[in-house]
């Protein structure tokens, strides 16, 4: 049986999209847009502009709603970079998974640690001690942009100083308090001397507008790192520091409560109560209530931005950049602008450059995988990232079905094929195990397809047949043609896959050889297998099976066929046995279809091979020049090539035929049994080095033959079939001395490789 290998198809909902547009990036030129579920679109647009050239974007539109929730994803520490994928394996690890994602804050390449604010479930995980612009996600996953400036105090119950940051790197130089919990790292990384307190969090939590009390374990002044213990914090400040903090600090002693209290800078911590997530970034505002913002530059890079609409709903927008033919990049402004096209009234600037960075998790698979561009030429480390996390369950309702099939050619009559699935997915995005499913099958014209409950098609009849595979909110169809007779045959050597037209071999052999036929269709492969076919024999030359295996008979001198029906086509294979064995001279043609034809031809001295590299080759698939087609015709008529040699056959190229072939060349023309191809300078030209084509190959052997005319023949491609030789293949087809292809056509201006044409010349000796 051939078989063929089939991909599967893509499972992703894909919604290709119509240039609608221009835009402040140029006029669409393409795009599409995918549904990820939970009220979540994944958007890919391109754009053409006359001014920078091609730009590419995309971008995550969110709404509000109780099925997923916009999440910040610092990874397992503050300290520390972690790429987009690294960060999707952080959420799994901790038993959440995304829909989609982008990269955030702008960081510190030394450390990783972010430079703005972060709120990751409501507690602050890092706080700088400035004020800048961020959004913030509420509890519902509304979201809104506003200036966050987070203001720290720690109070041992009588008197309170400043906490400057939280999470945040301490220098050498630097003079306040820091506050470092273990989620920023599994030490200090310090290297200045510094008075360490640790302590234990006892109540409350590190948010905006709260409290939170901790008791002092220890205290002590050490150079360099120092652990900070799980579930633990460490309050530090430099022995230079601020001598009033210094001091409120080496008060602190061992079992002593004290209290950190965070609120907004301009007392309206109410408006912070509700935010779950939070990044705000050095990068700014870059539209504000509608308008424009303050923040520019006039640098074409990649961007990352986050735009906020009216009703509270977001945009997590990238732009590639600086790769030339795929995309420009933009200024700040340019993108502020575009956001405002989609509808954003706010928008903050994110980190961008080689940092940006946009990736998803589409229905129907279970592979995050980046989706656009990096400027770097892969993922960069970042330090903290955006993502939108599917908080859905499982409903084990089929909501995608993906299968293999759907790129499969059209089916021979009789065979069977399993409409294998490859994934369900339901509709909350889960992988399915054993989802139920149900198969029906609608026949077109005179098919008679059948299917039944394990996805398992019969294809009977001829025609068109639609597979339709439903369960659930789930369902695709799959159209096949099914054909009871095909336009050719083909016949294969199962052991090298080398196609046979006929078979030609010795005597008294124990031959079997394990043949495969194929059937076509306008060129392409039907699926069928072997048992599909018809087998049999004309004539006492043995007899063959119904999987194509032939068997020889101990008989000599005989000819027959093998005879390969489908329906109403029959593909005939001749075969002749020869009475002694055939010697193979060549070095390239043992298990060659054609070897015992080449070898007969050889010895019949109508053939020869070329000398190389100490052996004796013939290079049976390489397609047979002119000259040699002159040669082998002078050969096999026997012509005494002496009597040729003062003719003068006034070739412009004569002086490109080489010398083996010049006496053939001359005799095949003085015999009229070849012309010249063509002219130049008024002369003709005999194109010695070119391949002899089908059309050429039949004239000059009707010649050789002294044939013409015969019976009105009729080929699917008989209009392409040259006037000079309508008269020679007619009387040749006539005289059974050649044949049309299987699927009734001639092939005229094919060129004839050198093993077809011993075998043509060997079919012409046995008809004579």
């Amino acid at each position: 049986m051939k078989v063929k290998v089939f991909a599967a198809a893509a499972a992703a909902c894909m919604l290709l999209r119509t240039p609608a547009f221009a835009s402040v990036l140029g006029t669409e030129s393409g795009g599409w847009e995918t549904d990820m579920g939970a009220a979540t679109v994944y958007h890919q647009n391109t754009f053409v502009s006359s001014e920078v050239g091609r730009q590419t974007e995309n971008y995550i539109e969110y709404k509000p709603n109780a099925d997923a929730k916009p999440v910040v994803i610092n990874g397992y520490s503050v300290w520390g970079t972690r790429s987009l994928s690294s960060a999707v394996s952080y959420m799994y690890d901790n038993g959440s998974r995304p829909i989609a994602g982008v990269n955030a804050d702008y960081f510190s390449f030394t450390t990783g640690i972010p430079m703005g604010n972060t709120i990751i479930d409501g507690e602050i995980v890092s706080s700088e001690n400035m004020g800048q612009d961020g959004v913030a996600f509420r509890s519902d996953g509304s979201a809104f942009i506003d200036w966050v400036d987070i203001q720290t105090t720690v109070s041992d119950g009588t008197s309170s100083v400043d906490v400057d940051c939280i999470n945040k790197w301490y220098q050498n130089g630097y003079d306040p308090i820091f506050m470092l919990t273990d989620k920023f790292a599994s030490s200090t990384h310090t290297s200045c001397e510094c008075l360490f307190v640790i302590c234990t969090p006892v109540s409350g939590r590190l948010a905006i507008g709260s409290t939170a009390e901790y008791v002092v374990n220890d205290s002590f002044v050490y150079e360099g790192d120092v652990e900070i213990p799980e579930g633990k914090a460490v309050l530090l400040i430099a022995t230079g520091g601020i001598p009033e903090h210094y001091a409120f600090l080496n008060n602190l002693k061992a079992g002593q409560t004290i209290t950190v209290t965070n609120s907004s800078a301009d007392g309206d911590n109410a408006k912070w109560s509700d935010v779950k997530q939070l990044v705000s970034s050095v990068g700014g505002r870059i539209i504000k209530n509608g308008e424009l913002g303050s923040v520019t530059d006039n640098q074409a890079a990649p961007r990352t931005a986050v735009g906020v609409r009216p009703d509270g709903s977001s945009i997590f927008y990238t732009l590639d950049g600086r790769q030339s033919g795929y995309s420009y990049g933009a200024q700040i402004e340019t993108v502020a602008r575009r956001l405002m096209e989609l509808g954003c009234t706010d928008a903050v600037n994110l980190d961008g450059g080689g940092s940006t960075s946009i990736g998803a998790l589409f229905p129907g698979t279970d592979e995050f995988v980046v989706m656009n561009s990096p400027s770097d030429g892969s993922l960069r480390n970042v330090a903290n990232f955006l993502f939108i996390r599917d908080d859905r369950t499982r409903t084990d309702i089929p909501g995608i079905i993906n299968a293999d099939d759907e790129a499969f050619g059209g089916f021979l009559s009789g065979m069977t094929h399993k409409a294998e699935i490859l994934s369900v997915y339901d509709t909350a995005n889960y992988k399915m195990e054993n989802p139920k499913l149900t198969y029906t099958i609608e026949n077109g014209s005179g098919a008679r397809c059948s299917v039944d409950a394990d996805g398992v098609i019969r294809f009977e009849g001829e025609g068109t047949a639609v597979l339709r595979v439903t369960g659930g909110e789930a369902g695709i169809s799959r159209e096949y043609k099914v054909y009871e007779t095909p336009e050719e045959i083909r016949v294969y050597n199962s052991e090298d896959w080398k196609e046979i037209d006929a078979i030609y071999t010795e005597a008294n052999e124990e031959l079997q050889l394990n043949l495969a036929a194929a059937a076509f269709v306008g060129g392409e492969e039907l699926n069928a297998y072997d048992g599909l076919f018809n087998w049999s024999i004309e004539g006492d030359i043995g007899s063959v099976n119904d999987e194509g295996i032939f068997t020889l008979a101990d008989t000599a001198n005989k000819s027959g066929k093998i005879l390969v029906r489908a329906g109403n086509l029959v593909k005939e294979i001749p075969v002749t046995i020869a009475d002694y064995p055939r010697i193979n001279p060549f070095a390239d043609t043992a298990g060659h279809w054609a070897q015992n034809t080449i070898s007969a031809m050889a010895e019949y001295g109508i053939l020869k091979g070329m000398e190389e590299n100490g052996g004796l080759y013939f290079h049976p698939d390489a397609n047979m020049t002119r000259a040699q087609f002159a040669s082998m015709i002078c050969n096999y008529m026997g012509l005494d090539t002496g009597k040729y040699a003062n003719m003068n056959i006034g070739f412009a190229d004569y002086n490109d035929i080489q010398l083996w072939a010049v006496p053939c060349v001359k005799a095949a023309y003085t015999e009229g049994l070849m012309t010249g191809r063509g002219e130049s300078g008024g002369n003709p030209v005999f194109a010695p080095e070119d391949s002899i084509t089908r059309a050429e190959a039949m004239t000059i052997i009707a010649r050789m033959l002294n044939m013409s005319g015969g019976e009105a023949v009729s080929f699917t491609d008989e209009s392409e079939i040259p006037a000079w030789a309508a008269d020679g293949i007619s009387a040749l087809v006539s005289g059974n001395i050649v044949n049309g292809y299987d699927d009734g056509s001639i092939r005229p201006n094919n060129n004839v490789t050198r093993a077809e044409a011993a075998a043509m010349m060997l079919n012409v000796k046995n008809n004579q």
